[in-house]
């Protein structure tokens, strides 16, 4: 529903006055609905003149607003009365009663272009105020990281050196947290779900403006059109900080090169890969360290299995995500 209520003739056609649009849809609705009562007329004839009308003013006023519902209803009650109604061909009745019963049907129609029309607002109203509670749900976790991160800052003034480095990496994870999450901001659709091409591709752009620092190291991203929920999004953007951060720290010692992440849909699931062209780090002998472990509690929150494969060519870590 908040799809739907989210779609608005007067907005796609911003060029156009607003009325003229509205007035233009509620004739383009008109048209259909004057089509749909022709084919219905081939082996119904006559059947329900004001009836069909109905779906379709419904329509042209949930999308285009009370005017193009009332347009909509106009000229399809007035084609309904002159083309359906006998006498066919002319604003008069066959039956003196038919009179009455043209105004009822004419005044429901007009009376559910009304009711649409609420319908319409309260929609777009609460879609509105759920996109004012994400902006302000954002900005608390944003404030909420920055107020972390600046503990972790007092924190380090009077470390001890292993101390500060420690409190170091776990900053500059708590900084990655953070980014994952704003670019994330508003990357869902209404329904929860996450265009994961369009998500990493900012990511990686994001990471190789601040996380190469004074290196010629750049970011190469290739990701499909695949739709995630918006929880396995987020897991999925911090995977690919953990990795790429710790790629950009360790895998290049102090030459440049290229951190490559990948996402593609394959007949068995959904495959994830962030790989480097760096000498290779020694990643068995760190299979405990807290970034692997990290790395792999993540994977496992998503529902992934990790590999690593690291040698001279570089390190790649391939996370598997089953079929849905």
């Amino acid at each position: 529903m908040p799809r739907l209520a989210s779609i608005d003739i007067t907005d796609i056609a911003r060029p156009l006055p607003p009325l003229v649009t509205q007035a233009l849809f509620g004739l383009l609705c008109a048209g259909f609905a004057v089509l749909l009562r022709a084919v219905t007329d081939i082996y119904l004839p006559g059947a329900g003149p004001f009836a069909l009308t109905v779906p379709v003013v419904l329509v042209a006023t949930l999308f285009g607003r009370w005017v193009s519902g009332a347009v909509c209803q106009t000229l399809a009650g007035l084609h309904a009365w002159y083309y359906v109604l006998p006498i066919a061909g002319s604003f008069a009745f066959e039956t003196a009663g038919d009179g009455p019963r043209v105004i009822v049907n004419l005044a429901a129609g007009y009376f559910s272009v009304a009711l649409a029309e609420v319908f319409r607002r309260t929609a777009r109203s609460a879609l509105h105020d759920r996109e004012m509670l994400l902006v302000e749900l954002e900005h608390r976790v944003k404030n909420s990281f920055a107020s972390i991160a600046g503990v972790m800052r007092l924190q380090m003034r009077d470390a001890s050196p292993e101390a500060r480095d420690l409190l170091q990496s776990a900053l500059g994870r708590v900084e990655s947290y953070a980014r994952a999450y704003s670019y994330l901001r508003f990357q869902f659709d209404d329904t929860g779900s996450v265009v994961l091409g369009d998500y990493l591709r900012d990511l990686c752009k994001a990471l190789e403006e601040t996380a190469t620092h004074d290196r010629r190291i750049a970011f190469e991203c290739r990701a499909d059109g695949t739709a995630v929920p918006r929880d396995k999004a987020i897991t999925i953007g911090l995977l690919v900080n953990e990795v790429a951060t710790n790629s950009v720290k360790h895998a290049f010692r102090d030459r440049g090169g290229t951190v490559t992440v990948a996402f593609e849909t394959r007949e068995d699931g959904k495959v994830l890969t962030i790989a480097d062209d760096g000498p290779g780090m020694r990643v068995n002998g760190e299979s405990s360290g807290l970034g692997r472990r990290l790395i792999d509690a993540l994977a496992m929150q998503a529902g992934g299995t990790v590999e690593v494969d690291s040698g001279a060519s570089g390190t790649a870590y391939t996370i598997t995500f089953p079929a849905a």
